[in-house]
């Protein structure tokens, strides 16, 4: 293993939860390296009265463990001899330990230190995750003792030989580049840096090629008829669970030459990744042009795909950062990755951690950005393009591409079961704190007005995670003093294009006369992370100025349901409905209603291979692993957590990599947004139907416009979450990957007839046998009756007897119905 000649202290710390001074250390070690070699190691355990039951099976660190143990003030000046003044400290997400150890009362802020997550991101960009646990698997660090603080001080100098081999192997020119920013950044990159052996390699290592475009594996799409619309009409093409058809959709529009058809989806990210090569062949962006291609005129054999503004990089932003005179840690990271991998796109290079702040508030493009702007330039006949966009091109009629869609376009708009929620963020104004924290870097005088913004979202939101704005909340004197400093600040300040965009909606928000028919609320999230919002109450109204009215368009909406879009196409709107399309390509499932089975089961017997299982909220899945982690460790079974494992990056590459059996614990909104390679999952549970929790800020308000709020609305959106978080799993299920509903409402109350009826339309032939009836439709729908109890097929493996650590364990209570379940809700619509 190479280092870098330096002294270093590599440290860790186990703590109690993650707020400084509420939340307390109860583990520290550290490896004291000199010219390459470990000179010593530390570590102490604290003295702490109740240690959370899941910090005791994520750390392994009981209560009793720390009953004779010193206290942190007994160890403090122990502790300071193994951090040298000279040393340069080393940590993975090395500032969460410092902010801990700062609430112990011992600051080492101004220490120069360097994080070996960032250092990772920046030389290892081909890998899925940045986190510990990941990267000692895919790299083979040494990272013992497991789960404690030695263990991690050891994982975390591996990784840091490991990023030294790569900046050892840069090629001049990028070593220049290294040597020139991280020199203007924190004390401690610029320790490292300076140790930097001089380069003489001459070309880049394989590791600095660009990220590569990943796309689906099906070799090609076959074209389907779709229908034309008028403006002011809506035809609706119902979807099947086919994760191809929206190739099938693209293949159709550039088969037309008849007209200019845009194509809307939710992520456009997702989309893209999804595409066949062959369609991705067909792609030609603006930035091709500057690779040999002269800008002729419309081509309908081709697709382009029009990037949101903040997926773009913003040229002149961007030179802008790297010549700052001094840099932020996150800002120096950024701004190498920017002159090393030349991204046009941000999923084309590994942005990670801060860094995402820094380019949402510095680098991104704003709508107003000559790089946005030039992708509506010589538009081919087919534009793929999220909804977001699409409803702010069609809205603004300053925006570049408003007289750009021809007035017989085709508009599509795909998954338009989420067109509510998604139209509900393209008409709101956001406003992102954070975003405008990372903005106001180097500016006082910004940095002085966010100051005085944060105490009045503190006072306001009074510790709440949501808190409703009201008219009499922006009457007071404080919101009025504050609405004068804004406008002072942005006649004051000569500002960048992204902060402006966050000030104008600011201003929007901060008037109590555009609360009149808008949803206003302060929202601050797990993670720290502060949001205003200020959104319609009656979206569709907004759609049909704006789109139907204007534009034929086409609905891709969920098979097999009636309608049930309320919010965004009321029911006198015309409309036409083609079915043809989905009995072409329709998919089916295995489906199971076992009435038996319960989560408590599947975690003492895990079944084969890899399962999802949902949940209803994070205290439930907190409860599951304080209870099952141990165990199923001790069984070589793979357990993962939302809200317990890291991000979503992380738990993603983390499942992927791991061996069977594995289960994966989390909510189904969050299920919504995962991303897995194809054929990777073989079994899918869903404990509880994922109705909107009644509190949600929007749902709430919106629900109100019902005599039957449940039946008219809920229950239409629960079935069509269903059909989503079905069509979710077609993308990565293996052959013969199956699905287990097991919510007992499913028998026991009235509507579960409704919402069996309903998923039985995606049930294969194969799936185990469930207790049907013929219903008058002549659609095959399960009985009302409670059935006898089947065996569902897993249980026969199931019932097995538990052998090692799994006989120890006991049957663990049903929990109570979780808070967390209500929070989990309240972001189902963001």
């Amino acid at each position: 293993m190479t280092l870098p000649s330096l002294p270093l202290v590599v440290l860790d710390t186990e703590t109690t939860g993650f707020v400084p001074r509420t939340h307390r250390v109860i583990e520290f070690a550290c490896a004291c390296v000199d010219e390459g070699e470990v000179i010593a190691e530390y570590e102490q355990l604290f003295f702490h009265n109740g240690v959370p039951p899941h910090v005791e099976v994520l750390t392994h660190i009981k209560t009793n463990d720390l009953r004779d143990a010193p206290t942190f003030e007994e160890c403090r000046g122990e502790i300071l001899k193994h951090l040298p003044e000279d040393a340069l400290l080393v940590g993975q997400n090395i500032s969460f330990d410092l902010g801990m150890l700062k609430g112990e009362g011992m600051d080492l802020s101004e220490r120069p230190w360097i994080d070996t997550s960032m250092l990772a991101s920046l030389v290892f960009p081909e890998l899925e995750s940045y986190s510990l646990g990941y990267l000692s698997t895919v790299l083979h660090l040494n990272h013992e003792p497991q789960h404690r603080a030695m263990g991690d001080v050891h994982a975390t100098l591996e990784l840091l030989g490991k990023c030294w081999e790569r900046l050892c192997a840069l090629p001049t020119a990028r070593a220049k580049e290294a040597r020139d920013i991280l020199g203007r950044s924190t004390s401690g990159y610029r320790m490292l840096i300076e140790t930097l052996p001089k380069a003489t390699r001459k070309t880049a290592p394989k590791w600095l090629a660009p990220i590569p475009i990943l796309a689906s594996s099906e070799a090609k799409s076959a074209s389907v008829d779709l229908p034309t619309a008028e403006p002011k009409s809506v035809a609706l093409i119902e979807e099947p669970l086919d994760p191809g058809h929206l190739a099938s959709i693209i293949v159709a529009t550039l088969d037309d030459g008849k007209r200019q058809h845009w194509i809307a989806v939710k992520n456009l990210d997702a989309a893209v990744a999804r595409l066949p090569f062959a369609l991705l062949r067909q792609t030609r962006q603006p930035f091709d042009f500057a690779q040999g291609r002269q800008a002729n005129e419309r081509t309908s054999s081709e697709l382009r795909i029009l990037y949101p503004h903040r997926q773009l990089l913003d040229h002149a932003a961007a030179d802008a950062l790297i010549a700052q005179k001094t840099f932020t840690a996150d800002e120096a990271t950024l701004a190498l990755k920017l002159c090393w991998y030349r991204p046009r796109i941000r999923r084309e290079f590994p942005l990670h951690g801060g860094e995402e702040s820094v380019w949402n508030g510095k680098v991104a493009c704003t709508a107003l950005a000559q790089t946005y702007r030039d992708q509506f330039e010589n538009l081919p006949a087919v534009l793929l393009l999220d909804h977001h966009q699409l409803l702010a091109i069609v809205s603004d009629p300053t925006h570049p591409a408003f007289e750009a869609i021809e007035k017989n376009a085709n508009i599509i708009v795909d998954d338009a079961s989420m067109l509510e929620d998604t139209a509900t963020k393209a008409f709101g104004w956001p406003c992102a704190i954070d975003d405008l924290r990372a903005a106001s870097e180097g500016n006082s005088l910004l940095t002085k007005f966010l100051d005085i913004f944060q105490l009045w979202v503190e006072k306001t939101r009074q510790f709440q995670d949501i808190r409703y704005l009201a008219i009499g909340d922006l009457k007071t004197p404080e919101a009025r003093g504050l609405r004068e400093q804004l406008t002072d600040v942005r006649a004051q300040g000569n500002f960048s294009e992204q902060i402006k965009v966050q000030f104008d909606s600011l201003a929007q928000i901060l008037d109590p006369d555009n609360l009149n028919n808008r949803i206003a609320w302060i929202e601050q999230r797990q993670n720290g992370n502060q949001f205003l919002h200020c959104v319609p109450e009656r979206v569709g109204l907004y759609l049909k100025e704006h789109l139907f009215d204007r534009f034929g368009t086409i609905l891709l909406i969920p098979s097999h349901l009636d309608h049930s879009l309320p919010e965004i196409l009321p029911q006198e709107s015309p409309r036409q409905r083609d079915n043809e399309i989905t009995k072409q390509r329709e998919t089916l499932l295995p489906i199971s209603f076992p009435t038996d089975l319960t989560v408590e089961t599947l975690l003492t017997n895990p079944p084969s291979g890899k399962s999802i299982i949902l949940l209803p909220g994070k205290s439930m899945i907190e409860n599951l692993y304080v209870k099952f982690d141990e165990a199923l460790e001790a069984e070589n079974a793979t357990l993962i957590c939302q809200g317990l494992s890291g991000g979503m990056g992380r738990m993603q590459a983390e499942f992927h990599a791991a061996a069977s059996p594995a289960l994966w614990l989390m909510t189904p909104w969050t299920f919504e947004g995962v991303d897995l390679p194809e054929h990777c999952v073989d079994h899918l549970f869903l404990r509880s139907l994922p109705f909107d929790h009644p509190s949600s800020p929007v749902f709430s308000k919106r629900s109100l416009h019902y005599r039957d709020a449940f039946a008219e609305y809920s229950l239409p959106r629960l079935l069509h979450r269903l059909f989503r978080l079905l069509r979710t799993f077609m993308r990565f299920r293996t052959d013969g990957g199956d699905v287990t509903f097991f919510d007992e409402r499913l028998w026991s109350k009235a509507y579960g007839k409704r919402v069996r009826r309903y998923l039985a339309h995606f049930a294969s032939a194969e799936s185990p046998p469930s207790h049907f009836d013929a219903s008058s439709t002549g659609a095959v729908a399960i009985g009302h009756q409670s059935p006898p109890p089947a065996e569902h097929p897993f249980m026969g493996a199931m019932r097995r007897e538990p052998t090692g650590a799994m006989r120890k364990k006991k049957s663990p209570k049903k929990s109570k119905k979780s808070k967390d379940a209500a929070r989990e809700g309240q972001l189902s619509l963001f």
